[in-house]
């Protein structure tokens, strides 16, 4: 087998446990923490907002380092933060301590397990193959969603939140942390290898440096410049505020329609719809423009969340959630075949991190918009009109992109 798969297995694994954690189990902890600490859901709120804004400042370094340092190294500190971040979190006393914990240890975990890591040291390994490696290693992130859900809510029946929390840190320190330093490397190159698939031509390419010779080992200020840059990052940015606004807010709006105790199977279906989004675009990452891949994800986004502005039955709930999980699946592999199609794999961690930041800006206000829009009106209707125009936004600002090798 070739070993660029356990490369593969590696970055599943670690978006198994973190963007599973963070994207779909922290849902279900926020009513217990909001009831415990007597505080507003808007409150509750800020230590996923506060940690989306660290990531400002975090992911542009980790892209550099990413491209300059040993990527196994951090992914094995970003274990370390997020494993102890989180028995860390189970001891925090008021609602201040639990937001700047989730925030610094999160934001850590995030970036250093999350897409930039993972999808930079994935597309070294993998040439012909890049998009569906992509897609399979960012399936982990559903995989999670569909697996972590159950846990969490199983932990918090059973245990109470802390102790929840406590355990799935254990679990991380014990499990993901020794896997992630046992396997992971930075380069084909250190196995003897090249990008699959292993030809020998391709491996006497590698070896020589002509493989990379014609692509472009770009600054940050060179890639900034780049109109793909922003055209790519602005879309994704507002794409991803809509979701995770959606998200973070999805087990309060069941709540609110009388089916809260349904919320982890609709959780559920939203993570295994991801991992199915994430395998088909992945796919087919290598076979289309990756323009109208973007775009078709974008459509799926629109439709999910325009069914759930209708105030729809349960059944209605979970065509949403399968379309919304479509959605998610949709944007990682394209948006890491993008990258590399644009910036090649000499500036790939540097474009990635350098993109982040544009991102993040436009993700923070998402949770906190649907939360303060929710405690204004008392449902999530005018949250749910306003993520359709900016999935409207998110669509007409692709365009005008040209998917050109930047020079």
């Amino acid at each position: 087998m070739y070993y660029g798969w356990l490369i593969v297995s590696g970055a599943f694994i670690a978006q198994f446990f973190v963007m599973g954690f963070f994207s779909y189990g922290f849902p279900l902890m926020v009513m217990p923490v909001e009831a415990e600490f007597g505080v507003s859901r808007t409150e509750v709120m800020y230590g996923i907002t506060w940690s989306t804004g660290l990531g400002l400042l975090a992911s542009p370094l980790v892209g550099l380092l990413a491209d300059k340092w040993s990527i196994r190294g951090l992914m094995v500190t970003g274990a370390a933060a997020f494993g102890v971040g989180l028995v860390l979190l189970s001891k925090s006393q008021n609602i201040l301590q639990f937001s700047l914990l989730f925030a610094v240890f999160i934001c850590l975990a995030n970036s250093l397990l999350g897409p930039l890591t993972g999808s930079t040291v994935v597309a070294r390994w993998f040439s012909v193959s890049r998009g569906r490696a992509l897609g399979i290693a960012a399936a982990g992130t559903s995989l999670g969603g569909m697996v972590i859900p159950y846990l969490v809510d199983q932990g918090i029946t059973e245990l109470g939140w802390r102790d929840m929390t406590f355990y799935f840190g254990m679990t991380v320190l014990i499990l993901l942390l020794p896997y992630l330093h046992l396997i992971i490397r930075n380069f084909p190159a250190e196995k003897g290898l090249a990008g699959a698939p292993n030809t020998p031509a391709m491996t006497a390419a590698i070896s020589s440096g002509a493989l990379m010779s014609d692509e472009p080992d770009m600054n940050i200020k060179q890639i900034l410049t780049t109109p793909a840059f922003w055209l790519i990052g602005l879309s994704l940015g507002l794409l991803f505020m809509s979701q995770t606004g959606v998200l973070t807010n999805i087990g309060a709006y069941m709540q609110g329609a009388g089916v809260g105790e349904k919320a982890k199977n609709l959780i559920f279906t939203l993570a295994g719809m991801g991992f199915l989004g994430k395998l088909v675009f992945g796919y087919a990452a290598d076979r289309i423009n990756l323009k109208y891949g973007l775009w078709a994800a974008i459509l799926l986004a629109v439709t999910g969340v325009s069914i759930l502005a209708s105030e729809p039955s349960y059944s209605g709930m979970l065509a949403a959630a399968l379309c919304l999980g479509l959605a998610t699946g949709g944007m990682l592999p394209v948006w890491g075949a993008m990258i590399a199609v644009v910036f090649g794999m000499k500036s790939y961690g540097r474009a990635m991190g350098a993109m982040m930041p544009v991102i993040a800006l436009l993700v923070m206000p998402g949770p906190i918009l649907g939360a303060k829009l929710f405690d204004m009106y008392g449902d999530y209707n005018n949250s749910l009109y306003l993520f359709i125009t900016v999935l409207a936004l998110s669509f007409v600002l692709l365009i005008p992109l040209n998917l050109k090798r930047a020079e």
